[in-house]
């Protein structure tokens, strides 16, 4: 029995670290140096070429930068086993496809010899990419997201163990494990259900969708955002459910030692 007792503890333990690195993930700062290179672009002169190239530069060199930090975000969920190889590689995909694109942006704008031109590159920075308006912030949520559907496995597979062990309680206890056991089954079932509405949501939040399909776009980033937060909130209440099992399975072993001692 102190086997089952202590899967069930560690899994509890591990259903919080996840919890708190799925809410850290969601966390986004844009960095100081945007403000910097957006204030250097209103300052240069309509004829100054040199310097709308290196403003350019300069948003490009922001995005690339926030790329590779989600880049080493996703890896160190990968290497904490929080992601699947297979969930990370769709992450690693994204950035790398995003960061090419910007990479033979700068080589285009660099070359330009026409301000018009010039200006052009810089405003496909923005209306191309959408790095910060889209692709930053999706990427994130599918982050939380992949972190939330593997914690509701790890739960899920948790269920025969917490079965036996209640099992094995004393019989004055298990009304009370067995309600608690329904709750954490029911609340798991209401985070899978979630789960497909936010995958249906996913493939909707693109840069083309935020530029000509505005009010599509939030619509369903707010549903995304709803499905999110209604998962988040079942799969804690089912961690309290799991809490409370393993301490009152935990004080029926102790009160049992006792009286055997």
């Amino acid at each position: 029995m102190q086997k089952i007792y202590t899967g069930i503890q560690h899994l509890s333990r591990h259903l919080v670290a996840l919890t708190t690195l799925s809410i850290l993930a969601l966390t986004l700062l844009l960095p100081a140096t945007v403000q910097a290179a957006t204030t250097q672009l209103q300052r240069c002169a309509p004829g100054d070429l040199q310097c709308i190239i290196a403003a350019g530069n300069q948003f490009i060199a922001n995005r690339q930068a926030s790329l590779t930090t989600l880049s080493g975000k996703v890896t160190t969920q990968l290497n904490n086993h929080h992601i699947t190889g297979d969930q990370a590689n769709v992450l690693h995909s994204d950035v790398t496809t995003n960061q090419h694109g910007l990479s033979t942006l700068k080589t285009k704008l660099d070359a330009e010899t026409n301000v018009q031109a010039a200006r052009q590159d810089v405003v496909n920075i923005f209306v191309q990419f959408r790095i910060y308006a889209v692709v930053l912030p999706r990427d994130y949520r599918r982050l939380y997201f992949d972190i939330e559907v593997n914690l509701d496995a790890r739960l899920k597979s948790a269920e025969p163990r917490i079965q036996q062990a209640i099992k094995h309680a004393p019989p004055s206890k298990q009304a009370q494990l067995n309600k608690l056991f329904n709750d954490y089954q029911a609340q798991l079932a209401i985070a899978e259900a979630q789960f497909d509405h936010a995958q249906a949501d996913f493939p909707k939040l693109t840069p083309s969708n935020y530029n000509y399909n505005r009010s599509s776009y939030l619509a369903s980033l707010a549903n995304l955002k709803a499905s999110e937060q209604t998962a988040h909130n079942a799969l804690v209440r089912a961690a309290n459910d799991l809490h409370q099992m393993v301490q009152i399975i935990k004080a029926s072993s102790t009160a049992a030692s006792t009286a055997t001692s």
